[in-house]
């Protein structure tokens, strides 16, 4: 923190502690009355993905390995099966936390603590991209009060860390553009491969991250680029490599880096039951499909295999491809009302109400759409930096995925993207003169 200004290092103190402040105060009022709680009583407060989480760390814990248990359409395949649908890291660590603290919420100040250091990182990443205090300001705050973010640090989803961990990579990342060495290469790389058995999206990311490196320093320094750019990703791989072996060996010869999720993404969001809702239907797709579910008993049927999790996930995925390349229109479709599904703050699923969908609403006014403006108004005013061409490319190399396959209703897959655009957004209400007399005056 020596390296940058006194303003600077005074901004990433108010992120930090707003940010603990907001999280730590919505989780003691919605939790107030069950903090206590522990063991199975806690575990049964959790569902969805929060609920597996805790599955997978008590099974850890109670020595039955990364396994989950097998419902009735796994077959009869023993009382559990390898698990695949999650990226390790996050139940692991869950596991390691449990084992010493018992189950409860333990990891609430964990996970706070997180998120105080994203919303730093997230100040860092804006003043080495556009060196204004103000723009930082304003992306620091945006991750500091971000509604998904401060709602799930009390919860077991993985979010606070993982995008922690994604801006660590990223301010990393440009801290070694501005002083390039294979070291620290290899550390931003390491970071990533981390960041990847959280959530493995990030292995689009990083690698968009180390193309840009090379074809950016190409010209400039030729072979140098070209090993920086493969520190980065050998960085990556020795941290992802076990993991994937561990794989390729419980499968019997499977080829799966980290999780199964994508191939399930890939089925789940395209079918011809969320295709047959209208342009202007914010997609969701999430809900149970008969026709899907149907072709996928064919395919295993026909596939003469144990229906466990890896090959339905297989099936899943082959029928959404087949049914992509089947329906060009309809895909076409789904990925416009995907595009724009991102920007909808008041998603029907998310049933808010009163207050809550009145702050999403001016989350999303604030920070998001004057991001966009931002984000335009910066590429139309002068020749793009590197710094700043590498927010644009981690926007798309998150953006193009969520557009292509599948998008979450409540926003969990956006986080980066509103936060990227934030810094964006600051830096334009930056440049405007009520601004800059802000600037002056807090000088004076």
């Amino acid at each position: 923190m020596h390296h940058y200004p006194p303003a600077i290092r005074r901004i990433c103190l108010v992120v930090f502690c707003l940010t603990l402040a907001l999280t730590l105060g919505q989780g003691l009022l919605r939790y107030r009355h069950v903090l206590g709680f522990t063991g199975q009583q806690f575990i049964q407060l959790n569902e969805a993905d929060a609920l597996v989480h805790a599955t997978l760390a008590q099974r850890l814990i109670d020595g039955k390995g990364y396994t989950l248990p097998t419902t009735t359409i796994d077959g009869p395949i023993g009382d559990s099966q390898p698990a695949f649908e999650k990226a390790p890291a996050y139940p692991f660590l869950l596991s390691l936390l449990f084992r010493v603290t018992g189950f409860g919420f333990s990891f609430f100040p964990f996970q706070c603590l997180a998120s105080a250091l994203l919303s730093v990182l997230v100040v860092l990443v804006s003043f080495e991209t556009f060196s204004d205090p103000l723009a930082a300001l304003f992306a620091g705050v945006a991750a500091s009060v971000h509604p998904v973010l401060v709602n799930a640090a009390s919860q077991l989803y993985n979010e606070n860390l993982y995008f922690c961990l994604f801006f660590l990579v990223v301010w990393l990342y440009l801290r070694l553009h501005r002083a390039p060495s294979l070291g620290l290469a290899l550390l931003c790389g390491s970071v990533a491969g981390v960041t990847a058995l959280v959530r493995e999206s990030m292995l689009v990311s990083c690698a968009a991250l180390a193309l840009w490196f090379l074809i950016s320093g190409w010209r400039r320094s030729g072979l140098a680029a070209l090993k920086t750019a493969a520190a980065i990703v050998a960085g990556l791989v020795i941290v992802v490599i076990p993991w994937t072996i561990r794989n390729y060996v419980v499968t019997g010869g499977a080829l799966v880096p980290i999780s199964t999720i994508s191939l399930a993404l890939i089925g789940a969001g395209n079918n011809d039951c969320v295709s047959a809702e209208s342009w202007d239907t914010a997609f969701y797709g999430d809900n149970i499909c008969p026709s899907l579910n149907e072709q996928n008993v064919a395919l295993l049927a026909k596939q003469h295999k144990v229906s466990q999790t890896l090959t339905r996930m297989s099936a899943t995925a082959t029928i959404g491809e087949h049914w992509i390349f089947s329906h060009p229109g309809m895909y076409l479709k789904l990925c416009v009302r995907r595009a724009w599904t991102l920007f909808d703050p008041w998603h029907p699923q998310q049933h808010l109400m009163g207050v809550k969908k009145l702050v999403m609403l001016l989350y999303f006014v604030i920070f998001v759409f004057s991001g966009v403006v931002g984000a335009i108004w910066v590429a139309m005013r002068r020749a793009v930096s590197f710094q700043v061409m590498t927010l644009y490319l981690l926007i798309l190399a998150m953006y193009a995925p969520l557009v292509a396959l599948f998008i979450s209703h409540d926003h969990r897959f956006g986080i980066g993207i509103h936060l990227l655009l934030a810094c964006f957004g600051g830096a334009w209400l930056a440049h405007f003169s009520f601004a800059k007399a802000i600037l002056k005056w807090k000088e004076e």
